[in-house]
């Protein structure tokens, strides 16, 4: 019977111990818990870059497990990561205001997290402001009505600067608007030009 005994309290320790170390039936036990490695992303997909006046919009699908996305663009074609300006933790859709008309844009997006930068997207690309036509309904419209059916008169780029600059019916905001290559990008809309 005694060495029963020890054999019933012998494994009772042996099991003791082994749950205390953490093996076992998958417990934990006293061992430290390590966090799950980070795993490298995909690249982003269907990237789109939709320009409009002054601004570019970024849209792309979101990435299982990115923590943001850096963007990378250039005006020359084939941008890279080492060849772009980068915009640091964006998400989509993203905005970029500032930006000079009737120039090319080109994209390429990555996703980040604790692994590290993906690879990049696919390259997009957008021509900025290229419609005097869209220039024209956004900051013309209101005041002197469709394209068609304008009230400008003499719609020259240089009256139409003059305009602005001597404010006349208010045009003075424009300036802060409008550049000279947008007010020419107008001007050859008009009818009257």
């Amino acid at each position: 019977m005694r060495t029963t005994l020890e054999k019933v309290w012998g494994a009772l320790l042996l099991a003791t111990v082994l749950a205390i170390a953490g093996c076992g039936s998958g417990g934990t036990g006293g061992a430290a818990a390590s966090a799950p490695a980070a795993t490298q992303l995909a690249a982003p997909s269907a990237l789109a870059a939709t320009g409009g006046i002054n601004k570019v919009t970024l849209s792309w699908d979101q990435v299982v497990g990115a923590d943001y996305y850096n963007i990378y663009w250039s005006t020359n074609p084939g941008v890279t990561k080492t060849s772009g300006q980068k915009i640091t933790t964006a998400t989509s859709p993203y905005l970029q205001t500032g930006i000079t008309v009737s120039q090319t844009y080109y994209y390429i997006v990555t996703a980040v997290n604790d692994a590290g930068e993906s690879a990049p997207s696919s390259q997009a690309a957008t021509v900025v402001a290229t419609d005097g036509a869209g220039l024209y309904q956004n900051y013309c419209a209101n005041c002197h009505g469709p394209i068609a059916t304008t009230s400008i008169k003499e719609g020259t780029p240089d009256n139409i600067r003059a305009a602005i600059a001597a404010d006349r019916g208010g045009m003075g905001w424009l300036s802060s608007f409008l550049s000279s290559q947008q007010i020419d990008l107008i001007a050859q809309q008009l009818p009257c030009h």
